[in-house]
């Protein structure tokens, strides 16, 4: 019972990671931040950039991308703050920035994680404590 838990719970940790990979023939570069846009709501908070940067053929190029957000508050960044991005070299316009991408897309798993193994923990104390 318990190394079926264990596989079901790692599974089902490991296989976003393997799906999420999609920076990887991206470059990274440095940009600067031009405009900030907050966008806040009751239970949703999201700050998004608009930046520029150097694409490796010398080229200046614009996009937009997600920032971390505090909820309620927004972004810590400010206009003319430097920001580390990925761009796709195909298309050098489509951006995204590396801040938000672990926990926008893991959070929501660490959290059920968290909460299967503290059910699992206080279950265990309740039910299957000390039986000898």
């Amino acid at each position: 019972m318990k190394t079926s838990l264990l596989f079901l719970l790692s599974t089902l940790l490991y296989l976003p990671l393997i799906a999420q990979d999609t920076t990887k023939n991206w470059i990274e570069t440095t940009a600067k931040i031009t405009e900030i846009h907050n966008n806040i709501k009751a239970r949703n908070t999201r700050s998004f950039a608009t930046v520029s940067y150097l694409g490796i053929d010398g080229k200046e190029y614009k996009s937009r991308v997600e920032l971390l957000a505090i909820p309620f508050i927004g972004t810590l960044k400010s206009i003319d703050d430097s920001v580390t991005v990925y761009y796709d070299p195909a298309n050098p316009t489509l951006a995204k920035s590396p801040e938000t991408s672990f926990l926008q897309s893991y959070g929501l798993y660490l959290l059920i994680g968290a909460g299967i193994l503290i059910s699992l923990y206080n279950f265990r104390n309740k039910f299957g404590g000390d039986a000898t």
